[in-house]
């Protein structure tokens, strides 16, 4: 027997100790409700879950892009659905002015009507924006330089829905010579191959010249990109001659970050054309005259056809977002359930534990009061 050492003491209490510091924890599980709340707890594990915490967050802030994104789209199509009504419109007034009926003030008149329909189409090009963007100029579609060999003052303008022309240098032909009833145009590609005709009558100085070639119905041009060709008319008039153009294009695309991280696939690009009277082919539209008002009901025909497949590029890239909006939803929901397997607290286990060491510390207490009376036995053998 010793008075000295009091062993049985001593592991007393390095058991409360220990108890102590299991309930410390447990109590910080059970007030936070995580299994980790210090490096010391899990290192690796803390690690994990902090990395998975910044990628949520990212996750949420690629869906809050995605969703302002749509937003963005929706607009931009909202706007060319009123130009969509627009050229409805000028194509219903081009073929009221082409009936035998009407007179020749009668065609100036619904002249003057075009005219300010076009006017609105060139102010909502220059007013439709979100967030200070402005849409529809064609800031973020393909922009051209053309160079040409031609001495007739050719201009060339993609249509629209070039807003995802692809980059690269297209060149096209336009043959024109005298011929009973007027010029006849020819728009022919490198191939050599005819894509479009156009027969204009009545040249004089003022005469501009257009020919709209579709995408889908012409081979100008690979992609979605439609070709406006504009030109002086009267100045081919008195012979015939050729001129030659090539126009490169470059994309300027919007870029929407969609995703947690840098790279291409987490990025979507949308392309938005200039949507103007010019872009149209109906910069230069006339209804007076039979010819002319004949020739306005194909323009108007061609320009609702650019406009429907600048729609149908938006709709895609809306395709595009909600299934990316989907696909973080479902990355989100299943990395906030890995994150919890590593980081919440299993609340069952840790309130079991923690009556477990309640009772631990009692009986500890207890072992303690009981060893700290043994060194008194040895006062009885004194005694």
């Amino acid at each position: 027997m010793y008075i000295n050492t009091n062993t049985a003491a001593l592991f007393a209490q390095n058991a409360i100790n220990s108890t102590d510091t299991a309930m410390q924890t447990q109590e910080q599980q059970l007030s936070t409700g995580l299994s980790i709340n210090s490096p010391a707890n899990n290192p690796s594990g803390m690690a994990i879950a902090n990395l998975m915490q910044g990628e949520l967050g990212g996750l949420t802030a690629a869906s809050q892009n995605a969703s302002q994104a749509s937003n963005l789209l929706n607009t931009a199509n909202g706007g060319m659905q009123t130009d969509v009504q627009i050229v409805q419109q000028i194509q219903q007034l081009a073929v009221q002015a082409s009936n035998g009926t009407v007179t020749t003030q009668d065609q100036q008149d619904i002249q003057s009507q075009i005219n300010s329909l076009l006017k609105q189409v060139n102010n909502n090009a220059k007013t439709i924006n979100y967030n200070g963007l402005n849409l529809l100029n064609g800031t973020f579609g393909a922009t051209t330089s053309m160079s040409t060999t031609a001495t007739d003052n050719i201009q060339v303008s993609l249509g629209p829905d070039s807003g995802n022309a692809t980059a690269g240098t297209y060149t096209a032909k336009v043959t024109y010579n005298s011929a009973a009833g007027g010029d006849i145009i020819n728009i022919t590609n490198k191939a050599g191959a005819t894509v479009a005709t156009a027969t204009y009558t009545g040249s004089s100085t003022s005469t501009q010249a257009t020919v709209q070639m579709v995408a889908g119905t012409s081979s100008v041009l690979s992609g979605n990109s439609s070709f406006v060709v504009s030109f002086n008319a009267a100045s081919v008039g008195a012979g015939s001659g050729t001129g030659s153009f090539s126009v490169k294009a470059a994309s300027n695309p919007l870029t929407f970050q969609v995703g947690a991280s840098q790279g291409s696939a987490n990025t979507i690009n949308a392309s938005l054309g200039a949507v103007t009277a010019k872009s149209l082919g109906l910069a230069s539209v006339s209804v007076v005259g039979q010819g002319s008002a004949q020739g306005a009901i194909t323009l108007a025909a061609n320009a609702l056809s650019m406009l429907t497949n600048a729609q149908g590029q938006i709709g895609s890239q809306l395709d595009q977002i909600n299934y990316t909006t989907s696909n973080l939803a479902t990355q989100n929901t299943n990395l906030q359930a890995a994150q919890s397997t590593i980081q919440d607290a299993n609340m069952a286990q840790v309130s079991s534990a923690f009556s477990q060491s309640q009772v631990l510390q009692q009986t500890g207490l207890q072992a303690l009061a009981t060893a700290d009376q043994l060194p008194q036995a040895v006062l009885k053998i004194l005694g």
